[in-house]
């Protein structure tokens, strides 16, 4: 069956085999690491005629730093290696909707960011984690007068972000140009 997903985003990553049953390590990119499995169906894209492929997963455990996981019909840890590295996607419809003022960083990366005085600094890359707050990896404008190649600037809303436009593409920051 060919499946087609409107606008895929990646989820997780398979990893290397576990075992000679079959099993491979899962890592998954989602906030906490079981919660992937609330989003399936999983796919890949097939290398050898780009179609999207279903994942079928019969079991799953969690380990460490890693998921592993069985997938239907791969008892071999030959066919497993097949898989390795490959990304593992669903179709953005399978999110739950947000309220007002949260966002998926899927969404947030690629907005242009500009400043309250007007000034584009970039576009953003990245997001990064950390304990305190998220951080906006912005890279930098061509024609920046500073030439700073990224900004790192902490996802502060209403403190530093004060304006998400998802429909016009912009973050609107608090930020000084110089850093």
């Amino acid at each position: 069956m060919i499946y087609k997903l409107s606008n895929p985003i990646i989820v997780g990553q398979v990893g290397s085999t576990y075992g000679v049953l079959g099993w491979l390590k899962m890592y998954s990119f989602t906030k906490r690491k079981t919660d992937i499995f609330s989003y399936q169906p999983f796919f890949i894209k097939d290398i050898n005629n780009n179609n999207w492929k279903k994942l079928r997963i019969s079991s799953w455990k969690l380990n460490k730093n890693y998921i592993i996981l069985k997938i239907n019909d791969i008892n071999s840890k030959e066919r497993a290696k097949l898989l390795t590295n490959f990304y593992i996607f669903i179709d953005k419809k399978q999110l739950p909707i947000l309220s007002n003022n949260e966002y998926y960083w899927v969404d947030i990366i690629g907005l242009k960011v500009i400043n309250i005085e007007n000034y584009f600094l970039g576009v953003v890359s990245n997001i990064i984690e950390t304990k305190a707050n998220d951080i906006l990896v912005v890279k930098k404008n061509i024609d920046d007068y500073f030439n700073i190649y990224e900004r790192f600037i902490p996802y502060l809303y209403n403190r530093i972000v004060k304006k998400i436009d998802i429909k016009n593409k912009i973050v609107i920051v608090i930020w000084n140009p110089k850093y």
